[in-house]
């Protein structure tokens, strides 16, 4: 991406998200930090992080064009969506119908509602990445729904890969999904986990997909 313009990171007051925000930052990238909820101070503390709140899916490119016109920097040159997350509860068939709709909504289609906002800011070869987890790849007993949504959002991202390249845009916008997979260090929803992954390892994976036009479509931390 072009070092110049920013980095809009979706999600960005949630425990990858805000950390993914923060790391992006430290390493002198303007960072656009999107949330519905106030930014932690992990994130705002760092100078060069401009926040984009409050702003709900149908209206999140407009604040996202407002929230740099402000700050005087140009539209971003990439995307990190952080949505989601994970959780732990019942088992899928004594899961509370409500919650799988809630799941559904919050792990999967706010993943669609962001691409259709924000990837039309994005300029040709511009990188748009997705944060997925370990429980896309493998079945994980009490974390169902997770796993069911993360599975759907691997699928999403390569729909949006291919119908980009459809499209006719030379290059087109990069889609890319990076695989965390192993627990986040430091998140205590996390009960013993065999091996974890460090904040700053997930950045520095972020950067080899944001900076380089040829980076694999999927990659794994």
């Amino acid at each position: 991406m072009n070092s110049t313009r920013p980095v809009l990171v979706v999600g960005a007051s949630g425990f990858v998200g805000s950390r993914v925000a923060r790391g992006l930052a430290a390493d002198g990238r303007a960072v656009l930090a999107v949330a519905r909820h106030t930014l932690p101070e992990r994130v705002t503390v760092q100078p060069s992080v401009i926040p984009v709140l409050g702003a709900d899916p149908a209206a999140q490119a407009d604040a996202v064009r407002e929230a740099c016109a402000r700050a005087g920097v140009p539209l971003p040159g990439a995307v990190v969506a952080s949505i989601g997350g994970w959780q732990k509860g019942p088992d899928l068939l004594d899961l509370d119908p409500a919650e799988w709709s809630a799941t559904l909504a919050s792990h999967l289609t706010a993943h669609l509602d962001a691409a259709r906002a924000l990837a039309p800011l994005l300029g040709p070869g511009d990188p748009y990445v997705v944060l997925n987890g370990a429980a896309s790849r493998e079945a994980m007993a009490g974390s169902g729904a997770v796993s069911v949504t993360g599975a759907g959002l691997a699928m999403l991202v390569q729909v949006l890969r291919l119908e980009a390249q459809r499209a006719g845009a030379v290059p087109p916008v990069r889609f890319h999904e990076l695989v965390i997979d192993h627990a986040v260090a430091g998140d205590d929803r996390n009960e013993d986990p065999a091996q974890t992954r460090a904040p700053a390892q997930v950045v520095r994976a972020l950067g080899e997909l944001l900076d380089d036009p040829g980076a694999p479509a999927v990659l794994h931390v």
